[in-house]
């Protein structure tokens, strides 16, 4: 957990410095709501729960800092590597795989990358529930939803 720790301070003060107003806000509240949906989704699993938060908290992180989506999952990731440095190979080959691969939705990928693309379309739905999502995004949801 104090891996965890210090990955969530480096967040937090990105984030107050580059975001500013309702874009600070929603880094915030989006990143956090993604990182305990994917705590719930790694307990479920047996998954690792720390490797769970820091792929949620950090999965957006380069749109929040650049101010654009463009390629936001393959540069998130690489933002994210210079700083995983006390974790084993294997680690942070999980996160930063799960990174990139999380704007994917529409295939099928390894376990971690698979409970922050559900994670990440729970957030949004769970802050628009009214929101129209495509195919591949309701087929997701509609996984967890109880009819």
């Amino acid at each position: 957990m104090k891996r965890y720790n210090k990955l969530q301070e480096l967040f937090y003060e990105s984030i107050e410095r580059e975001c500013h107003g309702i874009y600070k806000q929603k880094a915030l509240f989006h990143s956090l709501q993604v990182c305990a949906l994917c705590q719930k989704l790694a307990l479920e699993q047996g998954l690792d729960v720390t490797l769970a938060m820091i792929i949620g908290l950090f999965h957006d992180y380069a749109q929040f800092i650049h101010h654009t989506s463009f390629d936001h999952a393959s540069r998130s990731a690489q933002m994210l590597r210079p700083y995983l440095n006390e974790f084993s190979p294997e680690d942070i080959h999980i996160i930063i795989t799960a990174i990139q691969n999380h704007s994917h939705k529409e295939r099928i990928d390894d376990a971690y990358s698979e409970i922050v693309k559900d994670a990440d379309i729970l957030a949004q739905y769970f802050y628009e529930p009214d929101i129209v999502f495509d195919d591949i995004h309701q087929k997701r949801l509609l996984r967890y939803i109880k009819k």
